[in-house]
């Protein structure tokens, strides 16, 4: 039996030099960065919408349009549809 048998399997001992290494964590934080880039632009684009400004915009311009409809009809009754208030 020999007694200098290399234990080790083929491709634990191969060493890769430091750009390579540098070069693959580059590889993986692209690819990582790209697959949520445009995800991350979507919010960012939308920012309004998720901030509430836009729901503050909408029931601004609804209270806006209720008292104008007020001050047109004046005295006159008017029937509100929308219940979901």
């Amino acid at each position: 039996m020999s007694t200098n048998f290399n234990v080790k399997s083929f491709g634990l001992n191969v060493i890769p030099d430091l750009r390579q290494g540098k070069q693959a964590a580059h590889t993986v934080e692209k690819a990582i960065g790209d697959m949520w880039e445009p995800v991350l632009d979507y919010l960012a684009t939308n920012d309004n919408v998720f901030s509430g400004d836009v729901a503050r915009e909408i029931n601004k311009i609804n209270l806006q349009t209720m008292q104008l409809g007020t001050i047109v009809n004046g005295d006159r009754e008017v029937r509100n549809l929308d219940t979901s208030m």
